[in-house]
């Protein structure tokens, strides 16, 4: 993870998510894994992974924010020249 990131906890969030679909797609192909969200503040988000180890990770709405602007970003610059 960039340490310049301006969403670091979103960021080691889906890193932490593609590493335990990664290993159990690669040592069994079998798992169950769960994601939860609550608002637990009006700028915070808690997000839990649950499987067999579980990861809890606070978001702020300004990362959610720029995550968000940052994926559109591509599609609106091509479905404008469209």
């Amino acid at each position: 993870m960039s340490s310049h990131s301006t969403t670091p906890n979103i960021d080691e969030f889906l890193q932490r998510l593609e590493t335990i679909l990664l290993q159990a797609w690669s040592e069994t192909g079998f798992g169950h894994i769960e994601v939860s969200s609550e608002r637990f503040k009006e700028d915070k988000i808690r997000v839990i992974i649950q499987g067999s180890t579980h990861y809890r990770y606070v978001i702020t709405n300004q990362e959610v924010a720029q995550k968000v602007n940052s994926k559109l970003a591509p599609f609106s610059s091509t479905t404008a020249r469209n």
